[in-house]
């Protein structure tokens, strides 16, 4: 192997659109990378993203591994033409793991059938924080155990069809209060924690490859810096005292938590030299030019730093063996419309009626439906741009009025929408409300106000425990088979003979 091609093995790289253009090509010729993630921007439909990857092969003459985040949920990159899952924590709320395999398989099949061979999936961090920004349903539970069960099953989905997978984030993400896209987190609890908890899901599930993040762990590390540029981590831990075989695959070198403190060049350096197997730059062209160039000029002139890269690039090649053994093939035969059967079953399943103190589900009456504007198209409602689709059928099937509040609220706004339901019925839908302290006093009022409220958490189920709510839906996402659960707990028989 020359040195040019050992260096692009160790490369993960995302392209700027849903065509191969010129800056794309530019980058794949200059790089010529072991990998190329895609990300929503890169998808249009089926048809799309398989002529895609099959330029992207005929261009560089070789497939790399082509990567993705289709954890499910609301980390979904693939959606028109393909069937769309719930979450992590979405299938363990329905109590049965074997949904989370039929998941993992299902994702797989249809990736398979594109060409994707690499899922960056599952998550495993335990979400032991809830009022962690950056993690919440996209996490099977607060429970090791629990997130155990789930991601070895959505694993083993995943793997019968073909697909190779990730776990992440190494060491664990679950109970910061930082979201790494923005800047560096910190873990700061015992070695001993971190083996019983957040470690345990990577100690007990196979998998091909690991997803160190970019979180500082003191009881880990000597100095102030991510897991990312660790050696003591990502060599001294996960090599030499946990003895792990696979590949390490960094997670996107471009976000906050490291780019804020190195530049794009130095990083890719670094981030090998700690004993990353992997190195992603998702975006930038510019910056994954740079960092290519510093790392052919390191290995130029650092016999030692070339040994380690030998090394990374010969676990890549690793993972395109197992990518050629695996089991499952490219297939243009995956019946898409019963795996959406199967996942709309899956999703309706995993909507929960939470609480219900007070007897109020299923709706006999509402004055007032509240919603929360929101930006997720997956939300929008035709014609009612931002407005979750759920929430209008219901104000509609309800006969009732819709108000609409933004994710933040001022006092005077929540006065005038307080006028309207104090004394009356009322049901709201919200999206990761208990993160932001004026929707909580808003709900606290609005509970404490109502002869009657029933609340719909629409993402993270925490928004049930606001104090003051007695009635509650935990949909763990808001897909339209989940939007389609909470009606059928709502109004089951849309005011059938009975309902008083």
């Amino acid at each position: 192997m020359d040195f040019n091609e050992m260096i692009g093995n160790i490369f993960m790289l995302g392209l700027p659109s849903s065509v191969l253009d010129d800056v794309g090509k530019d980058v794949l010729a200059a790089v010529r990378p072991g990998s190329v993630i895609l990300f929503s921007r890169n998808v249009v439909d089926r048809e799309q993203v398989a002529r895609f990857i099959e330029e992207i092969t005929n261009f560089l003459g070789y497939k790399p591994l082509i990567a993705i985040d289709q954890e499910g949920g609301i980390v979904t990159r693939l959606k028109k033409g393909f069937t769309v899952s719930p979450g992590a924590m979405a299938l363990a709320a329905t109590g049965d793991p074997h949904s989370a395999y039929l998941a993992g398989k299902v994702l797989g099949q249809e990736m398979k059938a594109v060409g994707i061979d690499w899922n960056l999936a599952p998550v495993v961090d335990i979400n032991n924080n809830p009022l962690n920004p950056a993690i919440g349903i996209r996490s099977f539970s607060g429970n090791a155990d629990v997130v155990i069960t789930y991601a070895s099953q959505f694993a083993a989905g995943l793997e019968k069809s073909g697909v190779l997978t990730c776990l992440k984030h190494f060491p664990g993400n679950g109970r910061v209060h930082v979201d790494p896209h923005l800047d560096m987190p910190s873990l700061d609890i015992s070695r001993e924690a971190l083996f019983r908890n957040e470690m345990l899901p990577f100690l007990s599930i196979p998998a091909p490859s690991w997803m160190p993040t970019h979180i500082y762990v003191p009881a880990l590390q000597s100095r102030r810096e991510a897991v990312t540029v660790s050696r003591e981590v990502l060599t001294g831990l996960v090599r030499d005292k946990l003895k792990y075989k696979g590949l390490l695959v960094s997670d996107d070198l471009n976000m906050g938590g490291v780019a804020n403190f190195h530049r794009a060049d130095d990083l890719a350096v670094e981030t090998l030299a700690a004993g990353m197997d992997m190195i992603s730059f998702c975006d930038n062209p510019e910056k994954q030019l740079m960092a290519a160039s510093a790392v052919a000029g390191k290995v130029a002139n650092d016999e030692v730093f070339a040994e380690r890269v030998r090394q990374a690039s010969a676990r890549v090649k690793t993972m395109f063996s197992l990518r050629d053994k695996a089991e499952g093939s490219r297939s243009p035969l995956v019946d898409f419309k019963a795996n959406r059967r199967k996942m709309d079953f899956i999703s309706l399943k995993s909507v929960r009626l939470v609480k219900n103190e007070e007897e109020a589900v299923p709706l006999c009456s509402v004055d007032h439906v509240f919603t929360m504007r929101s930006s997720r198209l997956v939300l929008i409602e035709e014609g009612s741009e931002g407005i979750p689709a759920v929430a209008s059928r219901a104000a509609e099937e309800l006969s009732c009025p819709l108000s609409i509040y933004e994710r933040t609220i001022t006092d005077a706004e929540a006065a005038v929408l307080k006028r309207q339901a104090e004394g009356t019925s009322n049901l709201i839908f919200t999206e990761n409300a208990h993160l932001e302290p004026s929707l909580v006093r808003f709900i606290e009022d609005l509970a404490r106000i109502s002869d009657r409220l029933v609340l719909v958490a629409l993402r993270n189920p925490y928004d049930t425990d606001i104090a003051g709510v007695k009635n509650g839906i935990a949909s763990y996402g808001y897909t339209a088979a989940q939007q389609e659960g909470v009606m059928r707990l709502l109004l089951p028989g849309a005011f059938e003979e009975g309902c008083v």
